[in-house]
């Protein structure tokens, strides 16, 4: 009764866990298109305001410092807030008398935004499905260990009257593992016996 329960239960875990693995994935791909919509703009920014001999004030508006200079995006964090601040400076730059922004515009950087916060709010949901699975296989692990611990019983009884080295070999075929003490040899391993062939 025991494994037909538990194996479904270790199948979640492992849906979940490839699950979260793609959300993730997802993720991190939404989030380098955001970061190179980011620096693009910044830098054509830049070189427009050089260009057009603008105020640099139109920099600020935007986010970024009268010097012109990019910040290090590196967390995502960071990248988001600097995403957020080139949409929202678009209205006030543009009020400002200075020209929309374009390739990129502040409406691709817009749709990149939220494509990255679509994909990243669909990482806690997986996480959450994660831990919900594991929960449920960690509270069949007692019952797992009963009945591998009725199982190694049941064979050291079946096989109590061969050698050790023997019970041993017939127990590794069902999957348990044996280390040599310190000191001791450690055991050859012994080829099966090949089936006998008919005459």
């Amino acid at each position: 009764a025991f494994l037909p329960g538990y194996r479904p239960v270790v199948q979640a875990v492992e849906a979940a866990t490839a699950g979260r693995a793609k959300e993730v994935t997802e993720k991190d791909k939404a989030l380098k298109s955001l970061l190179t919509h980011v620096q693009d703009f910044f830098e054509v920014l830049k070189r427009r305001t050089t260009r057009l001999g603008h105020d640099v004030s139109a920099l600020v508006h935007y986010g970024l410092p009268q010097s012109g200079d990019v910040p290090k995006l590196v967390a995502e964090t960071a990248v988001e807030s600097a995403a957020d601040g080139i949409v929202l400076g678009e209205a006030a730059a543009v009020a400002a008398g200075f020209p929309a922004m374009a390739n990129p515009s502040a409406a691709e950087v817009k749709t990149a935004l939220d494509a990255y916060r679509k994909e990243s709010g669909e990482v806690a949901p997986a996480d959450t499905r994660v831990r919900q699975a594991q929960t449920a296989a960690a509270a069949q692990r007692e019952l797992a260990d009963d009945l591998i611990t009725d199982v190694k019983d049941e064979l050291t009884h079946a096989l109590r009257k061969l050698e050790g080295p023997a019970q041993r070999r017939v127990l590794r075929l069902f999957g348990f593992k044996f280390t040599a003490n310190a000191g001791e040899k450690p055991e050859e391993p012994v080829a099966p016996v090949p089936a006998a062939t008919p005459k």
